[in-house]
Parts: C-alpha cells; structure tokens; sequence
C-alpha cells in the first residue's frame, strides 16, 4: 500500500518496483548469476503473493499476464546491461594489471641491465689499471673504478627508496647507501652513524646527493684516520625550502693537497661540481678535531 501512494506506476506495475532495486544491487554486489537469481526468485514471489488472487499462479487478466511479461524482460534487459558493463570492467581491470605487471618487468630488466653495465666498465677499469705501466695510471684507473662502483651502489639504493618515479625519500636512500659501505670499504675501527630525518627530494637530487656524500665519506676513510680509528656520522634535516646534509668525522682535520681532500684535489672537484650541478651551497669547517662538510640543496615547492 505505501509503495502504490509513494509511486505513479499503475497499480498493475506497483509491485515490481523494488524487484529492480534489488536486481541491481544483486548484480552489483554479487555478479550476473545473484541478479539472474534474484531475477527468477522476485518474480515468482511477487506473482504467487502479491499479485491477485493472492497464493496462486493464476493470471485474471490480460493486462496482468502483460505487465508480467514486460517487467521481467525489462529486469533480464537491465540484468544484460549491468553483467555486460561488469564483464568489461573486469576485462579493463585485467588488462591494467597485465600492463603494470609487464612496465614492472621491463623497469625490473633494465636495471638489471644498468647494474650489469656499471659492473662491466668497473671491471675494465680494474684489469687495465692492472695493466698499467706506471704506479700513477694504476691508482687513477683503480680510482676511477672505485667512483664508478659508488655511483653503482647510489643507483642501486634509489629503487628501494623510490616513494615515485620523480621522487626518492632520501633518508631511506643515506640509509641504504652507507648500509653497502658498512658492508664494505670501512675499516673495522672506524664507525659510520647516522641521523636521518624524513626528506622527500627529486631522483636526479637524490644521485647528485648520494655521489657527493659517498666521496665525502670515502675520502674520510682514506685519509682523515692515519690511525685506522675514529667515527663518521651523516645527517639530513628538511630544513624550510632546503635540504641541509653534514658529513662529519674525528679525524685529523682538513690537510690540504692530502690525497682527495686538498683543495684542487679531485674529490673536492667532484664534490664542488656536484653541489653546482644541483644548485646547492656547501662549506667545510675544519681543525685537528676533525671535519664537517655541509651541504644545502633547494627543494621544489
């Protein structure tokens, strides 16, 4: 009774109204086969109780057998249209997934490629240095490899570390990266600490930074400890518009034209070109207690 004062259908039609809210929510929720049932299951129950007489099969009237007809052709019609809209959406839904299974696929083979690359050149470099005639070829192409195998790991550290493919949460890469020099290069008694805090910056900023932290440390191993002592600590603070990065140790301070880390040396190169590159400023204190390196770099608004 409230559905025929709520509702302009003619009585006749009445009925059948819910039957279609509750097809399509079966169909939406369940798939095609719940709305098919619900379907078949409405319109029986709606004919044998709702319709008169009441508690039969029995149709009176042509225009009863007719609205009969009719809604349940409607309901299969709307059933069609909703399985058919389901199973293209299932379709689409499968084919993203093949999509970015195989974009995932494809990153994953070429940064194997890359990795086997880099490992490939460091490799060169390292038989001709040992092919070379002179002590000052063989350190620079042993050099030379060691930077390239660094610049390895600081791409190796970006995938882990990707919060995109435009962004890279630095903290996690630092991390990743002195992981591999703990695991590495360090010397037994010098310790490398680090204070991280959660900074978000550009993946072409984020190998810039990793190059210029991984020979800041490097340099420190080689040269700042004479006694194969001592403690290196990195951190990196968001600090307003700005990354600011410090690579600090106890070594014996900033000597001048000594190995990488005098003035015109070529790590100090590196590193200048570097904090250039990203458009970053940089200073360097030191005494006999020590030095620190620190780094500013912009960070896109």
């Amino acid at each position: 009774m409230l559905l025929r004062l709520l509702s302009p259908l003619p009585a006749d039609a009445a009925p059948f109204a819910l039957a279609f809210v509750s097809l399509a929510l079966s169909t939406l929720i369940a798939g095609w086969r719940a709305g098919l049932v619900a379907l078949v299951l409405g319109q029986i129950l709606i004919w044998y109780f709702v319709l008169p007489p009441h508690g039969s099969f029995a149709v009176p009237t042509l225009s009863l057998a007719w609205g009969l007809l009719i809604t349940t052709l409607s309901e299969g019609l709307i059933l069609t249209a909703l399985g058919l809209y389901q199973s293209e959406v299932r379709r689409g839904r499968i084919e993203r997934t093949r999509r970015i299974n195989f974009l995932g696929h494809a990153l994953r083979e070429m940064d194997h490629r890359t990795r086997n690359n880099f490992q490939i050149v460091t490799s060169l470099l390292t038989l001709q240095a040992g092919r070379a005639s002179t002590p000052e070829a063989q350190a620079a192409l042993r050099e030379a490899a060691d930077r390239l195998q660094a610049v390895s790991a600081v791409y190796a550290s970006l995938r882990p570390s990707s919060a995109g493919l435009a962004a890279v949460r630095l903290q996690d890469q630092l991390q990743e990266m002195c992981d591999q020099i703990r695991r590495g290069i360090l010397p037994d008694g010098i310790s490398l600490e680090t204070e991280l805090e959660a900074v978000l910056v550009p993946a072409d900023t984020a190998v810039a930074i990793g190059i210029i932290v991984n020979e800041l440390v490097t340099n420190a191993c080689k040269h700042a400890f004479p006694d194969g002592k001592g403690s290196i600590r990195i951190s990196a603070v968001r600090n307003g518009e700005a990354a600011h990065i410090e690579v600090a140790d106890d070594g014996i301070g900033y000597a001048p034209g000594a190995g990488g880390k005098g003035k015109g040396g070529l790590g100090t190169r590196l590193v200048s070109a570097f904090v250039q590159r990203v458009g970053g400023t940089s200073e360097v204190e030191s005494s006999g207690k020590g030095t620190t390196h620190s780094i500013s770099v912009p960070l896109p608004r």
